[in-house]
């Protein structure tokens, strides 16, 4: 139990849950604009964080989890809660905005 208090206070400077919350409340209101479409575990966190959009270039096609392999962009709170993860809220996700740009870029970058 020490440890957890420990550890509480590294991460949230002894402010505890709410300010947690308060953190987390603000990514409800971010849009993200990536590259490539996220990954799966990318995609799950997204999700749970409450990220309310978004937006990327080229699909992922080995591990997209915005539509191409896994749609968990969609997924409703209950379905993860069956597999674990409650609290999941979805987002708005939008593809394709100047894939050839941004296939190209990531050619460049590897």
């Amino acid at each position: 139990m020490r440890r957890w208090k420990l550890l509480m206070f590294f991460l949230y400077g002894g402010r505890g849950l709410d300010f947690r919350l308060q953190k987390l409340q603000r990514f409800s209101a971010c849009s993200l604009y990536v590259t490539c479409e996220p990954c799966i575990m990318c995609a799950a966190a997204l999700s749970i964080i409450g990220t309310s959009e978004v937006y990327y270039g080229c699909a992922n096609d080995k591990f997209g989890g915005c539509g191409s392999i896994m749609s968990l962009h969609s997924i409703s709170s209950e379905a993860h809660i069956s597999i674990g993860n409650s609290g999941s809220k979805g987002f708005k996700c939008c593809g394709g905005i100047m894939a050839s740009e941004a296939i190209s870029v990531l050619g460049d970058f590897l």
